[in-house]
């Protein structure tokens, strides 16, 4: 078939969980390959493969590209229906923001470098998104309860950045800048995950893949530094987000009041996300209690004690929201 054949759909409007409706295909060396099946999907470590080697695109045959398009369009007809459903017809038009947002950012994700063009776009994004937070506490409320449940670097990184606000809010944290702080290194937290070599991304069984998941913090770090508009706290954020406050964290093994506070808040957004990534075949309401537990019997373990009780408040009261709608 020839390139008239078929028509080009951006990746990060894919979900790589769900079952495709349709064949797809990528474009190597100017052919068409068949690379997925009708009913096959797509697969997170496929997604995150792409993302490391800068694949933007997927490929459908044109007689099946509204069937696509389609598919598309119903996920997220769907997902929308249910928020409006829990949180009323007000909440609709952030809904449409926050998706056009995400999309947005997991398309940073696919570039291969970042400049200071697309950190500065980036910013003023998370500028007006941080401000809408702000501005309704209800939305406030609604975006800790925006977790997507695929298991990709890509949307854990943007659940974790909207859980981290929420967090953050409830722990006192008004002032706009150190909000879009703790946004940006939220959504950055995992950047070094996401550029790990292609070639050791195939292979996790191997020893190279473990040492990289284990360097990404300080790797994420260094590649983010050659770009200019990032601030320090950002930074900071990205390299401590796996410290913990009883010293056996890493990459420096720093504890107690060393570690910066608002990478302490990231790090309970981020277990937080895990937890109900590792459950999702759970009930929603039963994968959200199993998670808030993990945060209560902390014990001064990963974080420090002074934030929990205000935590599981928040996140017990987003658990209300979302058992009430179940």
């Amino acid at each position: 078939m020839s390139e008239e054949d078929f028509s080009l759909v951006i990746l990060s409007k894919v979900d790589p969980e769900r079952p495709l409706p349709t064949d797809i295909y990528l474009k190597v060396d100017n052919k068409f390959i068949k690379f997925k099946s009708k009913g096959d999907p797509i697969g997170a470590d496929k997604y995150e493969l792409f993302i490391a080697k800068g694949v933007k695109n997927i490929y459908i045959t044109s007689d099946e590209i509204m069937t696509f398009l389609d598919w598309i369009n119903s996920s997220s007809s769907d997902e929308e229906t249910t928020f409006v459903d829990e949180f009323g017809e007000e909440s609709r038009g952030f809904f449409k923001r926050s998706k056009d947002f995400k999309e947005k950012v997991y398309e940073i994700y696919f570039e291969d470098e970042l400049n200071e063009e697309i950190v500065e776009n980036l910013q003023t994004n998370v500028s007006d998104f941080v401000s809408q937070i702000k501005e309704n506490p209800i939305t406030s409320q609604a975006i800790a309860l925006m977790l997507n449940k695929n298991s990709t670097v890509a949307d854990h990184s943007v659940n974790v950045a909207n859980l981290s606000v929420y967090l953050g809010m409830a722990l006192g944290h008004g002032h706009q800048f150190v909000l879009e702080n703790l946004y940006m290194g939220a959504i950055f937290h995992d950047y070094g995950k996401l550029k790990i070599d292609p070639k050791v991304l195939e292979n996790q069984g191997n020893r190279l893949y473990s040492q990289a998941v284990q360097d990404h913090p300080v790797a994420g770090v260094k590649m983010l530094r050659k770009t200019q508009g990032i601030p320090t706290q950002v930074l900071t954020i990205i390299q401590q987000h796996h410290e913990q406050f009883n010293g056996h964290g890493f990459p420096k093994g720093i504890g107690g009041d060393d570690i910066y506070e608002l990478a302490q808040i990231v790090s309970i957004a981020n277990i937080f996300d895990n937890t109900l990534s590792e459950n999702k075949q759970l009930p929603s309401h039963e994968r959200y209690k199993r998670a808030v537990k993990v945060i209560e019997f902390d014990n001064g373990k990963m974080w420090n004690p002074k934030y929990i009780d205000r935590v599981i408040e928040a996140l017990t009261l987003a658990f209300h929201v979302r058992k009430k709608a179940a």
